[in-house]
């Protein structure tokens, strides 16, 4: 057991390290590999990434082909992966020069809350699964994700429904997978020409990327915390609310980023 939790503690350490030598938003042009699948995986790009922002705590790259726009984000914060599951990410572009903005999120979930459904043993903070569960439990939570995550949201595309199948021929893909280790993809891809942009040009594009955060929660005072009798002092209430709101913020509350990519030629 110590030779495990050692393993973690080190993985955990490593992956720290590793986020805190990437910017906080990605500074160059990527060209997208060629014949890449959005399949939520990032085989293609050997598990590595442009940029790890702290906002959203997520890693992230974006990219782009002679007529396509790529986004790829990885995270194993439960957190973040829970707001994204439970109300998608955001993607949203514009063009400088012309104004013109488009938002893409997906997943946009049509039924009720997916995450309550998923795998305790995936969502549980630190929980030493075996090899046979975590796969067990991969394989379960991704088919409940693709029975539930089936469209996209599209807003300021003219000509373009508002709410896409993945399987659409718009141009705009998407895709999502969890691997054994708890650590959850997101794939998207947008034609250039959606959102204003010729192929073959140098252009810029600005961005935002939003983890929505998951409406209709309780706002917790802090009352719950202390023992049945028990009598708080005014100070320690107020301390006790902000770290529990503080809490609350993190697990439930929206986050975003904005940034600028210049086309790859």
């Amino acid at each position: 057991m110590k030779k495990i939790i050692f393993v973690l503690l080190s993985a955990i350490a490593f992956l720290q390290a590793s986020a805190q030598k990437l910017p906080t938003t990605q500074k160059g042009s990527v060209k997208a590999p060629v014949n890449f699948k959005i399949d939520g995986k990032a085989d293609e790009w050997g598990n590595k990434f442009q940029a790890y922002n702290k906002s959203t705590d997520f890693y992230y790259t974006i990219a782009n082909s002679n007529d396509e726009l790529y986004l790829i984000i990885q995270t194993k914060e439960i957190h973040v992966f829970n707001k994204i599951v439970d109300r998608g990410l955001t993607l949203s572009v514009k063009n400088p020069e012309t104004g013109k903005a488009a938002n893409f999120t997906f997943p946009t979930p049509v039924n009720n809350v997916i995450n309550r459904r998923l795998s305790t043993s995936l969502r549980g903070d630190m929980l030493l699964t075996s090899g046979k569960v975590a796969e067990a439990d991969m394989i379960a939570n991704n088919k409940k994700l693709r029975d539930s995550h089936k469209f996209i949201k599209v807003e300021g595309v003219e000509g373009v429904d508002t709410v896409l199948s993945v399987y659409n021929e718009n141009g705009i893909r998407a895709a999502e997978l969890f691997d054994n280790n708890r650590v959850y993809t997101l794939e998207m891809v947008i034609k250039l020409k959606l959102i204003g942009f010729s192929s073959g040009n140098v252009n810029k594009i600005s961005y935002k990327l939003k983890v929505n955060p998951i409406d209709g929660f309780f706002k917790p005072d802090g009352r719950e915390v202390f023992e049945e009798g028990m009598q708080p002092t005014p100070e320690e209430m107020v301390k006790l609310r902000a770290e529990v709101h503080l809490k609350a913020a993190k697990m439930f509350g929206g986050t975003d980023f904005e940034g600028e990519y210049t086309l790859a030629e």
